[in-house]
């Protein structure tokens, strides 16, 4: 392993005096980094606290897996220069389940065993959080000393008054204090029980809690949420970034945001906007606005906020649109900023698809709103939608293709009238299975089975003029369930995984047990899941009697605390 000399002056005492010093962990390149708003805001709070002291690092944006060793100098901290094995904690930040992976390759680059157990006193501390582990940490159990679950306003400040830069002798008796504070699980006081290959249970130190219920934002002024980083060398040099909403009404039945942020919260974003021009500290403002949120129309105030944006010069951005509630007024303001592009997601292939998901939209209204949106003067449109959902057969592939083709029919005749035209994007991504929602029970369709239905499309939309197939990997997507799946097993993966060069696919040939059995099974509703461990706030039944209504398309209510009480959390 590369041994990295610390700079002499920036040493933890000569840069820090007493402060406890803690590298905040993108494992992800650095321009994906600066896209993550949930990265720049643990680092803008980490730094708020007391007593603490936040760097941060993400990989270089050359880097890929198995590429070329990294030098010393890109293995140094942004802001300090210093080597990693320096800091006092290393907590990573991982918003996607793919990256546990490169958090496994960065703990061994930093130079420190993977495994928890084969670290000592004189090692960091290795914390993560973020949005995949709130949803399951499991996977990561063997290889970190604690985990933040849930959403990191509070949850930070109350750990690091805890947990003050204990000595070495003293880390094991402070973990055992830390997690008591709700969100906070240190997996060294849970074990794992099986039976043959199944997980069965857990069993907790009888000084913490049996479960750990996840950490929930409810002060309005913790939801001022806004980018921090600006101006640094990105894609996304140029894009200020905005949180609108908290969660989700809708209960998509496959989507984590509609389950582990419940309730929703409705941020004020007047002052977000007011917080965000005061952080440049009379610098430009960046000339693009992304907003940010699961369904960021579902705000009242959200078009009120983009007319100001847009009186000001600037572009707004949106990850995607909820086509149901999106208004001619706001489709005006994003022509108006200069946008000519717009992601809707259908979400499913055929309306009797969208049933079982929960989403009430059929091929006539997604037809119409695609006519409005080019005779609006959209150029570009780009369409989601999953497949392999639960029961859908060929006649759903066949309907989604009849759908499409529908589309580029009313998107041709609109752009002739304007005269110019440009491209619709269809983008297919096969169901993962996420925990935390009612399709956590579902196996994920076989590769195989995912790759014809692909095929299918292609062959029936390749040749269409003015449109452009994406397509997601089914391997990928197995890869994906696997790691989103996973118990702590699969520390052994990660180890085959980096021992093979960082080869994937070359470690789950050869990983026991089988991955198969955790992306391929159907879980029943007595079954332990290894993320049962993390405590939403549901009724205990409440996600499998979801699952239920799904397989017999039928419709959840929206999450509405004033009437809906269905879930429990409330």
């Amino acid at each position: 392993m590369l041994d990295i000399e610390p700079h002499n002056d920036c040493t933890p005492s000569a840069a820090h005096g007493k402060a406890l010093s803690v590298l905040l962990v993108y494992p992800n390149t650095r321009e994906v980094a600066l896209a993550n708003l949930g990265f720049q805001r643990v680092h803008a709070l980490l730094n708020q606290i007391d007593g603490v002291v936040a760097d941060r690092y993400a990989l270089p944006n050359t880097w890929r897996p198995g590429s070329k060793p990294l030098c010393e100098r890109e293995l140094l901290s942004h802001e300090t220069g210093r080597r990693p094995r320096d800091f006092d904690v290393i907590a990573f930040s991982i918003s996607f389940e793919p990256d546990y992976l490169n958090a496994a390759s960065l703990l061994v680059y930093f130079g420190l065993p993977l495994r928890r157990q084969d670290r000592g006193p004189e090692h960091p501390l290795v914390a993560a959080g973020g949005s995949a582990v709130f949803i399951n940490p499991e996977p990561l159990a063997d290889c970190v000393d604690l985990f933040f679950i849930g959403e990191g306003e509070g949850m930070a400040e109350r750990f690091f008054a805890t947990y003050r830069d204990p000595r070495p002798e003293e880390r094991a008796a402070a973990l055992k204090r830390a997690a008591r504070v709700p969100g906070i699980y240190v997996p060294g006081l849970y074990q794992p029980l099986y039976e043959a290959d199944r997980l069965t249970g857990y069993l907790a130190d009888p000084d913490v809690p049996a479960r750990v219920v996840r950490h929930y934002t409810e002060e309005p002024g913790e939801l001022i949420t806004h980018s921090t980083l600006h101006g640094e060398v990105s894609t996304f040099k140029d894009m200020a970034l905005l949180e609108v909403t908290r969660g989700c009404i809708w209960a998509c039945r496959f989507c984590t945001a509609g389950f582990i942020y419940r309730p929703p919260r409705l941020p004020d974003l007047g002052a977000t906007l007011d917080s965000l021009d005061h952080s440049l500290n009379g610098g430009d403002r960046p000339g693009t606005v992304g907003l940010v949120g699961p369904s960021v129309t579902d705000h009242p105030d959200l078009t009120g906020m983009a007319k100001k944006i847009v009186d000001r010069g600037q572009t707004l951005s949106f990850s995607s649109l909820r086509m149901e509630t999106l208004t001619g007024e706001l489709v005006d303001l994003i022509l108006k900023s200069g946008q000519k592009t717009l992601t809707v997601a259908v979400d499913a292939p055929s309306e009797r698809m969208r049933d079982v998901v929960n989403k009430a939209a059929t091929d006539e209204t997604i037809i119409e709103k695609c006519r409005f949106l080019t005779a609006k003067g959209i150029l570009h449109l780009k369409i989601y939608s999953i497949i392999g959902l639960p029961g859908e057969t060929d006649e759903d592939i066949d309907q989604f293709i009849a759908l499409v083709k529908n589309v580029m029919r009313v998107y041709v005749e609109e752009c002739q009238k304007r005269g110019n035209i440009g491209k619709v994007t269809i983008s297919l991504g096969p169901l993962i299975p996420k925990p935390g929602t009612p399709f956590q029970f579902h196996p994920m369709e076989a590769v195989g089975v995912l790759k014809k239905k692909i095929m299918k499309v292609r062959r029936a939309l390749g040749r269409f003029k003015h449109l452009k197939l994406s397509m997601g990997s089914p391997r990928e997507a197995f890869l994906q369930t696997y790691l989103s799946r996973g118990d702590r097993r699969l520390a052994d993966f990660f180890e085959v995984y980096l021992e093979k060069g960082e080869d994937a696919w070359a470690a789950l040939g050869v990983v026991r047990p089988n991955p198969e059995q955790m992306v391929y099974r159907q879980y029943q509703r007595e079954d332990v899941l290894p993320w049962d461990l993390i405590d939403h706030g549901y009724r205990n039944d409440f996600l499998w009697k979801d699952y239920q209504r799904g397989l017999a398309e039928l419709h959840t209510p929206v999450c509405d605390t004033a009437t809906c009480k269905i879930c429990g959390v409330c």
